[in-house]
């Protein structure tokens, strides 16, 4: 695991990934980088995510840019800053704190990515990209 203040972590505990998800505000996640990244040995994928209020968590599949998405809510814009760049996430594509967990829990323990969610190719969502 990267977080966006430091180095890797190496097999973090569930403790510290639970603390992470439901316990770090939006302060921690506008340090740094201003993202985390989980990465599993023996997975091709891995999991880019940050935090923003009031949206919650947005989660990235990297390298394909898939992103989870909710088809029921109001697309609208927001930025967020990685690794100093405005980077554009459209509203549908956060998830709240306990699907965030579940998502990583899922990934970790099982080294793919849950499939309890839809995910679509973040470039194929009709929303504000900044080209």
């Amino acid at each position: 695991m990267y977080g966006p203040t430091g180095g890797p972590l190496e097999n973090p505990a569930e403790t510290f990934v639970k603390n992470l998800i439901f316990n770090k505000d939006e302060g921690y996640w506008k340090q740094g980088s201003g993202d985390s990244c989980f990465e599993v040995d023996g997975c091709e994928e891995r999991l880019i995510f940050f935090y923003d209020e009031p949206y919650r968590f947005f989660i990235m599949r990297h390298p394909d840019y898939l992103v989870p998405i909710n088809k029921n809510v109001e697309i609208k814009t927001v930025e967020h800053l990685v690794g100093g760049e405005p980077m554009r996430i459209p509203t549908c594509s956060y998830v709240d704190r306990e699907t965030a967990y579940r998502i990583i829990k899922d990934f970790i323990t099982f080294k793919s990515v849950p499939n309890f969610i839809e995910w679509v190719d973040l470039y194929d969502i009709n929303f504000d990209h900044g080209f």
